[in-house]
């Protein structure tokens, strides 16, 4: 049987006109893509940030940028304002029961909790996040009677930024389809845009996803050596063995590992702040302080305290490092193990 000329030339045409409409598909998605990646909220740099505030009906943050010779780092606020439950009316002396339950609740005072905090990776991770500030898509201007749809007539919370030359404010609405992400309104502009909720759920519960709670921007291999100190007694200590299997070592016998040694560096290191307190303890003593060095030089320090007792009646414990900057209060129980042990590591 044998086929018309026509119709390979009819099914070249076909695979053409495929090949072009899977390549303008293509094109189409990418391009919409890079829409959604390029809409700019607002210009700027991270270096640029200096102030960062989150307002909203019952919490305030508010995160400052510092700087020193370890890079850029924020020191956080949060103010939560908690109304505790209404008390009902006793009854009086005269006995008036009655009377005294048709009276309404005595109203209490809202409580204010404030947290101190200190935010390094987490903190400059928000700043890079919000300046630039890039947005999903873009919704555009919207009326009044439309601002329900977006979460924009009782919206969540006012963000604020405060950047080298300018200040920038975002309202933040309501949750886009999905819940992952966030509808907002630039005030400057009055556009609307979707832009990642991660933003507002950082500063939403910015005591835990902001907190710093790790203790040095170094790794365990990058230390060579370390110097315990306890008033005027030191000791120094030396990290033998192969990458993945360091261990802690007197430096007389630098190939035999100290269990001791090792034991308690171990406790030292599982420490993590809960809060952070913007001043340093009153009263305070220095439990043990540690310096380690790598190949080049020093590279940071851990120093534990202990204040006057607090709430428990027992001593509040404090660390602070190189990377926190800020005394962090600490877990009793392994503070008291580190203090506890540490006359067996310096004697």
């Amino acid at each position: 049987m044998r086929l018309d000329r026509s119709f390979f030339v009819h099914l070249g045409l076909l695979v053409v006109a495929a090949l072009f409409a899977v390549l303008v598909w293509t094109r189409d998605k990418t391009a919409a893509a890079l829409s959604a990646a390029d809409v700019t909220v607002w210009a700027g740099r991270a270096e640029d940030v200096e102030r960062i505030t989150f307002e909203a009906k019952s919490k305030t943050v508010v995160l400052e940028a510092k700087k020193d010779k370890d890079g850029r780092y924020f020191v956080g606020t949060t103010e939560r304002k908690a109304t505790p439950p209404a008390e009902k009316p006793k009854d009086d002396v005269h006995g008036h029961g009655d009377e005294a339950e048709d009276e309404p609740p005595a109203e209490q005072e809202p409580t204010v909790k404030t947290t101190s905090f200190v935010s390094v990776t987490a903190g400059n991770k928000l700043a890079e996040a919000i300046a630039p500030l890039k947005a999903l898509r873009s919704v555009g201007r919207i009326g009044d009677d439309r601002a329900s749809e977006f979460g924009l007539a009782e919206p969540e919370g006012t963000l604020t930024v405060k950047l080298r030359g300018g200040e920038r404010k975002l309202v933040v609405g309501g949750p886009t389809p999905g819940g992952a992400d966030r509808y907002a309104r630039d005030e400057a502009t009055g556009e609307v845009y979707a832009i990642k909720g991660d933003i507002y759920r950082d500063l939403d519960t910015a005591e835990s996803r902001l907190m710093e709670r790790e203790l040095h921007e170094w790794k365990d291999v990058d230390v060579a050596q370390a110097r315990v100190i306890v008033g005027d007694k030191r000791r120094e200590l030396t990290r033998s063995g192969d990458e993945g299997k360091k261990f802690w070592a007197d430096p007389a016998s630098p190939e035999q590992k100290d269990e001791t040694v090792g034991n308690w560096m171990s406790k030292l290191d599982r420490l993590r702040p809960t809060e952070y307190v913007a001043a340093p303890p009153e009263q305070k003593e220095v439990v043990v302080r540690v310096e380690y060095t790598g190949r080049s030089g020093d590279i940071g320090f851990a120093e534990l305290v202990k204040g006057p007792p607090g709430a428990s009646g027992k001593p509040d414990y404090f660390l602070v490092t190189e990377r926190t900057r800020l005394y962090g209060k600490v877990p009793v129980g392994v503070a008291e193990q580190v203090e506890q042990d540490v006359g067996a590591v310096v004697k």
